[in-house]
């Protein structure tokens, strides 16, 4: 890759397969849960510092974001 920003940003965890990204490497004062919800199209339930529930029951770790889940956001 040729953006440095973006290095910088992801964690590649080889032995399970992920590819992690921080995002508030990429963005200041990012409202993690609030994106989720817009790039899902889903209803927020709870917010914890560990996750957000939403509506459906889904409930996504925001600790260690998947990066397909936020594609949208980084791969521009």
């Amino acid at each position: 890759m040729r953006d440095l920003k973006m290095l910088e940003a992801l964690e590649i965890d080889y032995e399970n397969n992920k590819v992690n990204v921080d995002l508030s490497k990429l963005y200041k004062n990012i409202d993690i849960p609030e994106t989720l919800s817009n790039l899902t199209g889903k209803w927020i339930k709870k917010i914890t510092s560990d996750y957000v529930e939403f509506e459906d029951g889904e409930k996504i770790d925001i600790k260690n974001l998947d990066y397909k889940l936020i594609k949208p956001l980084i791969w521009w």
